[in-house]
């Protein structure tokens, strides 16, 4: 009986030093790490977006793009109107009156896309907004594609 106690005192001693132990480290690893309150960043993203790709008066395809965008919190503030806007409109404004006529997305060099926007996009407000620009999708879509994806595959006479 005496030793069943002793047991059962021993793995209450162990199971409290462990909790002890973890509570400790737990509190030493939030000391040791860098204390943010509030992040200067805010981040989202845009709607999927299509612009079409136009090619002596036809449409020939759709660039589909959705992108995710980091903002600087204090300029945000200020801002009454929703950021993707203003994305949207610089997206719409690079595809459709630089890439209009290219048909192979590999050829369209995105970081400098990238930069071309922000830089647009920050030039409307007083400070600059937008922080980073990442691709959440981009791709290209044939016309041919998007009529085979409507009649599921079957041929237009």
């Amino acid at each position: 009986m005496i030793r069943i106690a002793i047991i059962g005192l021993w793995i209450c001693g162990v199971a409290l030093g462990s909790l002890y132990f973890a509570v400790w480290q737990n509190s030493a690893t939030a000391a040791v790490a860098p204390q943010i309150g509030d992040a200067a960043l805010d981040d989202g993203k845009t709607d999927v977006f299509s612009v079409p790709v136009i090619i002596d008066n036809t449409v020939h395809g759709y660039v589909v793009t959705q992108l995710a965008y980091t903002l600087d919190k204090t300029v945000k503030a200020s801002v009454n109107v929703p950021v993707s806007f203003f994305i949207n409109d610089e997206i719409f404004n690079q595809f459709y009156g630089h890439y209009s006529d290219v048909k192979d997305v590999q050829k369209v060099k995105f970081d400098d896309v990238r930069k071309s926007i922000i830089d647009r996009v920050n030039e409307r407000f007083p400070q600059p907004l937008i922080k980073d620009l990442l691709v959440e999708q981009f791709n290209y879509i044939t016309t041919s594609e998007i009529r085979n994806q409507n009649t599921k595959g079957l041929e237009r006479p």
